[in-house]
């Protein structure tokens, strides 16, 4: 009989891992492997979401310890010129950090490594914050100290997640924001030392008014910079011509994004600068332009229904969400200039 007995083929390699001694190793491990998977999609699009704007009314009284929605008993206090635009900034730097997953751009692990369109989003925001703290360090004789050590942290390297982390930079900016807003309120507000006291004390006074210029000649550039590369995204010119140098379709929604952090954050800050410069803009006559500039920016944030960022053409069945945003920058721009010409 023995003659007659064949030799048993070896085990493949998935039947080994099958026997009962293997069995428990591989199939645990995958079904990890997919619940990580399905947590990190989920992270991955609820960290996505953008944030709500803070208004700077709003800002200024949370920054000084009491929100809107605390009843203190009468009137709003007058916001002194500076505290709106320091308010408003220290309230993105806080969102920024504390935004359902963070700060992202630095990140090197899932969720936050996989994503792009947050981060560009976040690029887009820490340079209009970059580019109003700057303003702001030469325009207010109070907190001067402060503000110039945030503009330094804020020119720091924000895509590090090694020492020293962005977010490192970013809370030191915040504070130091804090630092101004304080000085500011405690020599401009209702609890502003006698002047015996403060004689030692440098008065508040009032944003110079060049500086505001200047800041929206800055604004003015960064909205034609983030037309022009709107306009690559479908290989056309901010005019409309054709150009050869178009954005590469997987970066599409990055220049998306950017431009929709870019809008998000200004229409904030000029909303904060309406309140602080409000002599200035209404003495020479921009006030509606002003507010018209505002409601461009604020539209420019409408809901986007689409899962991915689309580039239809004419009258087709698809969006073109690039053109469609680049519409927003190209108004907002021509404002911007048109009020710099009055001031």
């Amino acid at each position: 009989m023995a003659l007659f007995r064949r030799n048993k083929a070896p085990l493949s390699r998935t039947e080994v891992l099958e026997t009962p001694q293997y069995g428990w190793i591989w199939k645990p491990l995958v079904a990890l492997v997919v619940i990580y998977l399905l947590v990190c999609i989920v992270l991955g699009i609820w960290w996505s979401w953008t944030p709500a704007p803070t208004d700077p009314r709003q800002a200024v009284e949370m920054q000084r310890g009491f929100p809107q929605s605390v009843d203190t008993g009468g009137e709003a206090q007058p916001v002194p010129p500076g505290e709106a635009l320091l308010a408003t900034n220290i309230s993105i730097l806080d969102t920024l950090l504390h935004k359902p997953g963070g700060y992202l751009r630095n990140d090197v692990m899932p969720p936050g490594l996989w994503l792009d369109n947050m981060p560009n989003w976040e690029k887009g925001v820490t340079r209009q914050v970059r580019d109003a703290v700057a303003m702001l360090g030469g325009a207010l004789s109070v907190g001067s100290a402060p503000l110039n050590q945030a503009n330094e942290s804020l020119g720091g390297d924000l895509d590090s997640w090694r020492w020293p982390a962005s977010e490192t930079l970013l809370k030191s900016a915040r504070n130091n924001l804090g630092e101004a807003f304080t000085a500011l309120e405690n020599s401009a507000g209702p609890g502003a030392p006698t002047q015996d006291a403060a004689a030692s004390t440098e008065p508040a006074a009032a944003p110079d008014s060049s500086a505001l210029a200047e800041w929206l000649g800055q604004v003015q550039q960064r909205l034609q910079t983030q037309t022009q590369h709107l306009a690559a995204n479908v290989g056309q010119s901010p005019n409309g011509d054709q150009q050869t140098d178009s954005t590469p379709w997987l970066r599409i929604d990055n220049v998306f994004f950017e431009a929709r952090g870019t809008t998000w954050a200004l229409a904030q800050l000029l909303q904060a600068a309406r309140i602080d410069y409000a002599d200035v803009i209404e003495s020479s006559g921009v006030g509606g332009d002003f507010d018209q500039l505002v409601a461009e920016l604020e539209s420019s944030q409408a809901r986007v229904w689409s899962p991915v960022i689309l580039n239809g053409s004419g009258f087709g069945l698809f969006a073109n969400h690039s053109l469609m945003m680049a519409n927003y920058t190209v108004r907002a721009s021509q404002l911007v200039e048109k009020i710099r010409n009055q001031l």
